[in-house]
């Protein structure tokens, strides 16, 4: 049985986390932040999606928010694209920083088209899960990757109670365009990358103690520091 959430259990979801129905000011700004960086890596070969998501994407940011980005690349840029976007980032000084976060770009969610639906990481009566694509909202969506992880999610979870908002979020596609051919260069780099990096980042999981909201594979780099999902549901918004 697909999952699905009625209108008592939205409101439940919605008071929590003081979720406005159109973004305020705040929100409206780090949107135009969002949109002035991903200018500089909208080229970037084989991107495929980067959305917001968290307490902006929910209209529930606060002045010292970051700007959760999740980026989907096709199935042989993944790393690659996250080296040259960390980068890029980085230079510009406005990834997000241990001791700077407020306004800055949070680059923890890295995916290949592969690995876009959810179901791989999801846990029973998954609320919080639900609601954060119900609210994801699409920056850049190259050959309409956006309406396939909505199919791919629809596989699991019943989202035809939501279909409106799902609709209103594409009035944030700001970047898009068909597919382009990548070149057998960038599918070599994005090899060396990831012969480079994967040591290191599975190093780094084992030392934490391999936390089950962290997921490293070829397919998807999901490196968020906390998972509130079990606590959302177990506490706080009874099923």
């Amino acid at each position: 049985m697909k999952e699905s959430f009625d209108k008592k259990q939205h409101n439940r979801f919605i008071k929590y986390f003081n979720i406005k129905e159109n973004p305020s000011e705040i929100e409206i700004s780090f949107y135009k932040k969002a949109e002035k960086y991903i200018k500089y890596i909208k080229w970037l070969p084989g991107l495929k999606m980067i959305w917001i998501w968290n307490s902006i994407s929910m209209n529930c940011a606060t002045k010292d928010s970051d700007i959760d980005l999740y980026i989907v690349s096709d199935n042989k840029t993944m790393w690659y694209n996250r080296i040259i976007i960390t980068f890029i980032f980085q230079i510009l000084w406005v990834r997000k920083t241990l001791k700077n976060h407020a306004w800055r770009f949070c680059l923890s969610f890295f995916s290949t088209i592969k690995w876009m639906d959810f179901s791989n990481f999801k846990i029973e009566n998954d609320i919080y899960l639900y609601f954060w694509i119900i609210y994801f909202k699409p920056i850049l969506n190259n050959d309409n990757t956006y309406e396939l992880f909505l199919e791919k999610n629809s596989s699991w979870a019943d989202f035809s109670k939501y279909e409106q908002i799902l609709e209103n979020n594409k009035k944030y596609i700001k970047y898009k365009w068909k597919k382009r051919k990548i070149c057998i260069y960038i599918e070599f780099l994005n090899t060396i990358s990831k012969r480079l990096f994967l040591p290191k980042t599975l190093k780094h999981y084992n030392n934490i103690w391999k936390p089950f909201w962290v997921i490293i594979n070829d397919n998807i780099l999901k490196f968020h520091n906390w998972d509130i999902r079990k606590k959302i549901k177990n506490l706080h918004i009874k099923i």
